[in-house]
């Protein structure tokens, strides 16, 4: 009776094991995929490593993407993280533009000190 319950305590832990680890990961590894297969020309996206762009050309293995105006980058499909809306994009794009116009205002003073 014993040998029984050890064999049903290991089918229960191997279960909880599947379910809890396994199955979510299976998971999401199909909607990332289901997200890669459609992504089309014109989505703006990002990336694993943090890099936002929109989608300028696509094949079956990579996508051209736009990171800046007249800045294209080749990379592959799988690394791109999700799809983001218009709205978040232009917030990011606002968001750095103000902080280049600051950082070009610093540079600007700080050049006129060095001077003196």
């Amino acid at each position: 009776a014993s040998r029984y319950m050890t064999f049903i305590i290991i089918a229960v832990f191997i279960a909880v094991f599947y379910f809890l680890l396994i199955r979510p990961g299976q998971k999401q590894k199909k909607a990332h995929r289901e997200l890669v297969s459609s992504v089309k020309k014109g989505d703006e996206v990002m990336t694993a490593g943090g890099l936002f762009g929109t989608i300028k050309r696509v094949d079956a293995e990579n996508v051209i993407m736009e990171i800046a105006r007249k800045t294209e980058i080749k990379m592959a499909k799988s690394s791109i993280a999700r799809v983001v809306n218009a709205e978040d994009f232009e917030e990011e794009e606002e968001d750095y533009e103000e902080d280049y116009e600051e950082e070009n205002e610093k540079g600007e003073e700080d050049s006129g000190e060095d001077e003196g």
